[in-house]
């Protein structure tokens, strides 16, 4: 690898997300992990296929939350890995992605009630849990999740602090560029079902073609097959089948 590679380089890293991006399981290969009845199977199958690096960290002993967390944690990793081969000016409003997993969790730091023992144990998050709203809010000052600190403390919607900032990292100011954070902000925070998101999502991933904004679509298609991975593990964790139908 070139030195220029090495600092970031945008079209290597263009290149590298398209061939990422083809890697990426087809419907059929989806079709046949969603086959397996049991999570031993499940996950035996992911690992010996072109998704097999979101499997090296799932135990099927693990309960359910063990195993949503191993995710967050690969997550994190892999959005690292893109972010890493791009300009550094992108860089940190790439890496804003990976923090979009645990929205949903930071909203419970906004509750008075404790958090349940599960969310202790992320390493993380679970730090940031015990006190108050607003001691958690002071703990969170002082990690890499400080600009949602406000929106705990005031109980504002923490996915809307998130597009806002994420905006605000973009390294350039032009309309179209924006107009087009914005609709993938849009799609990030949607809860909309997958396939309704994953159009838009394949039009801005070509008109993107060769710019960081292809790089952020990329990111969120992960995310979407993270979100059906997800699924998946948890039915068969929670729901195990019978010994005779664990095929």
């Amino acid at each position: 690898m070139s030195a220029t590679h090495a600092e970031g380089d945008l079209d290597y890293a263009s290149s590298r997300v398209h061939a990422r991006h083809g890697t990426r399981l087809h419907e059929r290969e989806w079709l046949r992990l969603e086959s397996s009845r049991s999570l031993a199977h499940f996950l035996d199958t992911l690992k010996a296929g072109s998704f097999a690096r979101w499997g090296t960290t799932l135990d099927p002993q693990a309960d359910c939350h063990a195993l949503e967390r191993a995710l967050r944690a690969e997550w994190r990793r892999y959005v690292g890995e893109v972010t890493r081969w791009h300009p550094g000016g992108w860089q940190r409003w790439l890496g804003w992605l990976t923090w979009l997993p645990a929205i949903g969790l930071l909203a419970r730091l906004a509750q008075p009630e404790p958090v349940p023992q599960w969310m202790l144990a992320d390493p993380l998050l679970g730090p940031l849990a015990p006190g108050s709203p607003a001691e958690r809010s002071v703990a969170l000052e002082k990690t890499s999740l400080a600009p949602l600190a406000a929106a705990v403390r005031e109980r504002r919607p923490l996915v809307t602090e998130w597009r806002t900032h994420w905006r605000e990292l973009a390294p350039v100011r032009d309309t179209a560029t924006l107009d087009s954070i914005a609709s993938l902000g849009r799609i990030a925070a949607s809860t909309a079902d997958a396939e309704s998101r994953r159009r838009p999502l394949a039009r801005l991933y070509r008109a993107g073609a060769g710019t960081a904004l292809a790089s952020a679509s990329h990111l969120l298609f992960v995310a979407l097959d993270l979100e059906r991975l997800r699924g998946g593990l948890a039915v068969r964790a929670v729901f195990p089948p019978s010994p005779a139908e664990a095929v």
